[in-house]
C-alpha cells in the first residue's frame, strides 16, 4: 500500500479504494464520474465534489501501484475513462428526450446518444488519465499531474472539430456568483484545473508527502477565490449612460401545435398577444420586445403579411429582435438549407439588422461528414429534409438607435472562445434559445448555467429568452436579476441600465 505508516479513518478510506480491482474498480470510477454531475446544474451541489475526485486519485492510486510503461498509461486511461463515462452518462442522459420526440423516426438512435456519445466523449478523461498517469507520484504532485492533464484535455474537448466544451469541469465549482468571479481572470479551463486540485486535496490528509503544502495551496486558492469574489460583487459598474425598457416573451407552446397549419397559425398569435400584453402597474412600457429562437413558424421572407402584423403591434418607436431561419440557398440535391438567425424589425416591420449563427449544433444542424457519408454511399443519410449552414462570420445586432448587442444564438452560449475579447463596444450579451426539445430534464438548466457564465467572463449583462426557459435577466456578475417561471407562458418586463 502507499500509505503504511498509521491507520485512521481517512487511511482506511484510501486503502478501500485503492485496493478495488476488475469491475468493482470500474463500477466505482463510473459512479463517482455520475455523482460528480449533482455539482452541475441544476443541482449544484459542489461538496459532492470532495467526494469523487478523492475517489479518483485513490482509485487511481491502486491501478497505476507496481506498474511501469505502457501498462501504465493504459491503467490510467481506464480510470479516467470510466470516471469520465458515468460522468458524461449521467450529464447528457437528457439528449435522448429529443430523440423521443420523434420516436417513430429517432428512436434507434438512442443508444448512440444516451451512451454512444458519452463514451466518447469519455476518451477526453481517459487521455487526462494517461497522461496523469505519466507523472503520478505519491503526495501533492499526482494532484498537480491529474489537473494539469484535465485542464488540457478540457481545452482539447472546447477546440477539436466543431468543438463540445459542454459541462467543462469547472462549472461544477461555480454553483453561485461568490464563486463564479475568479473565472474572469483564470478563464474556464484552466478554472477547471484549479478546481480539481482543490476538490482532491483532502486525498493529502491520508499522505503524510507533502500534506502541509499541498493543502496550504489548496486553502490559499480557494481563500484567493472567495476574496476575489467577495471584491468584484461588492464593486459597482459606474459605466451605464442609458436606460432601456426591455420585454422578454416567453411563449412556451405547447408540442402538438406545431403539427397543423392551424397550430402554427396560433403559435404567431400567442407571440403577438404576449407581446401586445398590458404592462403590469409600475412596469416600463416596452422599447425593445424579444422573441425566442425559432418560434416563428415560417420564413420571414416569404411572409410580408406576418410583417405587416408585426408593425402594427409594434408602436412608433418600438423594436423587436426575434430568433427565425433564413433561406440560404439549395444542396446539390435539391434540398433546402436554412440560416439559424437573429433579425432586428423597426416599427413599420423592415429588417434594421440581422445576424445569422456561426456555430452550428452537429447532428442538430447539421452533419458532421457530410461529403464522407455520401462518397461511402450512404447518401440516404444525408438526404434531410432541410439542414443549416453557418453565417461566414459574425455579425453585432445593432438597434435603430445605435445600441449594440452581442448575439448567441442558442448552443453558441456554452463557447467561452466565441466571446473572449470580441465583445467590446457591445452593451449586453443576448442569447435566444430553443430548449424545449429537452423537456424538464438537466439540460435546459446546464444550458441556462453556461450561458450565465459568458456574463461573468465579459462582464457584460445578459439578455437571455428560452421558448419555455430559462428566461432570465443576468446582471454582469452573474447575478439574475430577474426571470421567468420555467415552461410557463408569460412576459419579462425590465428597465435595464446599459453603457
Amino acid at each position: 500500500m502507499l500509505f503504511p505508516d498509521k491507520v485512521g479513518p481517512s487511511l482506511r478510506l484510501a486503502r478501500y479504494f485503492q485496493s478495488l480491482r476488475s469491475w468493482h474498480r470500474r463500477f466505482a470510477l463510473f459512479a463517482c464520474g455520475a455523482l460528480a454531475t449533482f455539482a452541475l446544474a441544476p443541482f449544484g451541489l459542489l461538496p459532492v465534489m470532495f467526494v469523487a475526485m478523492p475517489a479518483l486519485v485513490w482509485m487511481m492510486d491502486g491501478a497505476l501501484d507496481a506498474k511501469t510503461g505502457q501498462q501504465r498509461l493504459l491503467a490510467g486511461f481506464a480510470c479516467g475513462w470510466w470516471f469520465g463515462f458515468g460522468y458524461f452518462v449521467f450529464g447528457l442522459w437528457w439528449l435522448g428526450v429529443a430523440l423521443l420526440k420523434e420516436a417513430s423516426l429517432y428512436a434507434w438512435a438512442l443508444p448512440l446518444a444516451v451512451l454512444g456519445f458519452p463514451a466518447a466523449l469519455a476518451l477526453f478523461y481517459g487521455l487526462a488519465g494517461a497522461m496523469a498517469a505519466r507523472f503520478w507520484a505519491k503526495g501533492p504532485l499526482r494532484l498537480v499531474a491529474l489537473a494539469a492533464a484535465l485542464t488540457l484535455v478540457e481545452w482539447l474537448r472546447g477546440h477539436m472539430a466543431s468543438g463540445f466544451p459542454w459541462n467543462a469541469i469547472a462549472y461544477t465549482a461555480i454553483p453561485v456568483p461568490l464563486l463564479m468571479q475568479s473565472v474572469r481572470l483564470t478563464g474556464l479551463y484552466v478554472m477547471g484545473g484549479l478546481a480539481v486540485f482543490i476538490f482532491a486535496s483532502p486525498v493529502l490528509v491520508a499522505d503524510p508527502r507533502g500534506r502541509f503544502i499541498g493543502l496550504s495551496v489548496s486553502l490559499m486558492l480557494v481563500a484567493g477565490d472567495l476574496g476575489y469574489g467577495w471584491y468584484r460583487l461588492n464593486t459597482a459598474d459606474d459605466n451605464a449612460e442609458r436606460s432601456i425598457n426591455f420585454r422578454l416573451v416567453q411563449p412556451a407552446i405547447e408540442e402538438q401545435a406545431w403539427r397543423s397549419s392551424e397550430g402554427r397559425a396560433d403559435i404567431f398569435a400567442r407571440l403577438i398577444a404576449l407581446s401586445t400584453r398590458p404592462a403590469e402597474p409600475g412596469a416600463p412600457e416596452p422599447d425593445v420586445i424579444v422573441w425566442p429562437e425559432s418560434t416563428l413558424p415560417f420564413l420571414l421572407e416569404e411572409r410580408p403579411d406576418a410583417r405587416t402584423a408585426i408593425g402594427e403591434m409594434l408602436k412608433p418607436g418600438q423594436v423587436l429582435i426575434l430568433g427565425a431561419a433564413q433561406f440560404a440557398g439549395r444542396k446539390p440535391d435539391g434540398w433546402p438549407e436554412f440560416y439559424n438567425a437573429i433579425y432586428v424589425l423597426d416599427d413599420s416591420g423592415q429588417t434594421v439588422s440581422v445576424a445569422g449563427k456561426t456555430h452550428l449544433v452537429p447532428f442538430g444542424e447539421y452533419l458532421p461528414f457530410e461529403d464522407f457519408f455520401r462518397s461511402i454511399g450512404l447518401a440516404a443519410l444525408t438526404a434531410l429534409p432541410g439542414s443549416y449552414v453557418p453565417a461566414d462570420n459574425r455579425q453585432m445586432l445593432i438597434l435603430p438607435d445605435g445600441l449594440t448587442l452581442f448575439p448567441l444564438v442558442c448552443y453558441e452560449a456554452s463557447f467561452p472562445r466565441l466571446v473572449a475579447g470580441q465583445t467590446a463596444g457591445t452593451a449586453a450579451l443576448l442569447n435566444l434559445t430553443y430548449d424545449a426539445w429537452f423537456g424538464r430534464t438537466p439540460g435546459p438548466y446546464q444550458h441556462f448555467g453556461q450561458a450565465r457564465l459568458r456574463a461573468v467572463e465579459t462582464g457584460k449583462m445578459l439578455i437571455r429568452v428560452g421558448e419555455n426557459g430559462v428566461t432570465a435577466i443576468i446582471d454582469s456578475r452573474g447575478n439574475i436579476l430577474d426571470r421567468l417561471p420555467f415552461d410557463r407562458p408569460g412576459v419579462l418586463d425590465r428597465k435595464i441600465a446599459l453603457p
